[in-house]
């Protein structure tokens, strides 16, 4: 076996590899008698199949596989030891033709592969670069609050309806008169006074007492299709023949009451004995909050770097190769290089990044360790909690471990940890390196950065 690579340019180089039979002979006849051990014949006990049959049914495609492999082995074995740079994947070469014939005493096979481009990345405090510290207005802490209080609140009886009563009663057809239409659309059922969109339809509902019946539009308190047809608990009228004259009689009246802020209330949001008073509950939402800020700040600050390092780092790609190998990949399968030529420079512009950003990590030798994956983990399962209002002093230390754990379990999942964990080491090294200015920000003004 011969291995020998030609340079085509700087970007594309051509690798061949000649074969001769005794290469391969070996891992066939080996092939050849597994097969023989596990074959039936009609007239022949299983493993007793004459070799010479075996070898005229299958000899043929059992040299064909063994040839791919072997090749396809030594390819990357060949890139991996001579230490070769490369991007996408090797393609069969157009310039130098493969000769696959194994009836030949010696096989070649040619493949052209994408070298990675020599660049330098400059990272030093001729760069400008804005951090972001995020802050939290009164008005977003006040939302926090009534959300909290909203958690802890329930619906007590009332006796008149307001605008953000919920109702329980029955909804049912009538007739221009008001009365029951005796074979009509009728459901028991609950709702939300705030839910109806129509104001007049709405004033109609404020002020009524148990046992009273209010006659309105379907159409016009529920415009949504998907409302109306909840609320009636059938998906299969048709709303735009529907007769929509409607009434709901009320059984019961409820009012939400928001929950206090006392002792019981705070041990519940934030743990036992942590916050005492309001004071106290703002200053831990802005501690929850904090981690989360100072991640969406990074991330913010990552989108300017990417922007800059790939604006300001200057090399070469071989274009036509880079959309022959996309097309040879399964998402793109069916797709004809004029319509991935609309996407191509958005694939470039990432393909740019992942090469400036394994630049970086190479000359700075950042690795990722299983400790730094766990944390990231839990940063990210902690992050995601907070969405829904779940606090990280809700999360036991052993269940937080358990999800974080869980997650790196999931390739794709491990992967975008471990990314994370490189993407942060990067920042570190702008924020070191880097000519950086602080500036104060409310979140409102951070978000619209991102419109």
């Amino acid at each position: 076996m011969q291995i020998t690579k030609n340079n085509i340019d700087e970007l594309i180089a051509t690798i061949k590899i000649s074969l001769v039979k005794e290469d391969y002979q070996e891992n066939v006849e080996k092939t050849l008698k597994d097969y023989r051990k596990r074959v039936a014949m009609p007239g022949f006990r299983q493993g007793k199949v004459p070799m010479g049959l075996i070898k005229r049914q299958y000899e043929k495609m059992v040299t064909f596989e063994e040839i791919n492999k072997l090749v396809g082995e030594k390819l990357f074995e060949y890139l991996d030891n001579e230490k070769i740079d490369y991007i996408g994947q090797p393609l069969p070469s157009e310039r130098e033709k493969s000769q696959p014939d194994f009836e030949q005493p010696e096989l070649l096979f040619a493949f052209d592969v994408a070298l990675s481009p020599k660049f330098d990345v400059v990272v030093d405090n001729s760069l400008k670069f804005t951090k972001y510290n995020v802050t939290l207005s009164d008005d977003f802490l006040n939302q926090q609050i009534e959300s909290y209080k909203s958690q802890a609140g329930k619906f007590e009886s009332a006796d008149v309806v307001g605008e953000k009563s919920k109702l329980e009663g029955s909804v049912f057809q009538v007739d221009a008169e008001g009365n029951k239409l005796e074979n009509g659309l009728s459901n028991n059922t609950s709702m939300l006074v705030s839910s109806v969109k129509d104001e007049d339809t709405k004033k109609q509902f404020i002020g009524k007492k148990v046992g009273e019946q209010i006659n309105f539009d379907l159409k016009k308190a529920f415009p949504n299709e998907t409302d109306a047809k909840y609320m009636l608990a059938n998906n299969a009228i048709d709303f735009n023949t529907i007769n929509a004259n409607f009434a709901f009689h009320i059984d019961k009246i409820e009012d939400f009451i928001p929950g206090e802020l006392n002792q019981e209330n705070f041990d519940k949001f934030f743990g036992a004995d942590t916050v005492h008073n309001e004071e106290e509950m703002r200053a831990k939402i802005v501690e929850n909050y904090k981690p989360t800020l100072e991640r969406d700040s990074d991330y913010k600050l990552m989108i300017d770097v990417r922007e800059v390092l790939t604006s300001n780092t200057k090399f070469d790609l071989p274009v036509d190769f880079m959309v022959k190998w996309m097309l040879t990949r399964k998402e793109n399968e069916g797709k004809t290089k004029e319509s991935f030529l609309q996407d191509y420079p958005t694939f470039e512009n990432d393909l740019r990044w992942n090469l400036i950003q394994g630049k970086i990590v190479k000359e700075n030798n950042f690795t990722v360790s299983p400790d730094e994956e766990l944390e990231a983990a839990k940063e990210m399962t902690i992050s995601e909690f907070m969405q829904y209002g779940i606090t990280p002093q809700h999360l036991p230390a052993d269940a937080l471990d358990n999800y974080a754990k869980e997650r790196l379990g999931r390739e794709r999942d491990k992967n975008i940890v471990r990314n994370m964990v490189i993407s942060n080491k990067i920042i570190n090294l702008v924020k070191e390196k880097s000519n950086l200015e602080t500036k104060d920000i409310t979140l409102d003004e951070f978000n619209k950065l991102f419109q």
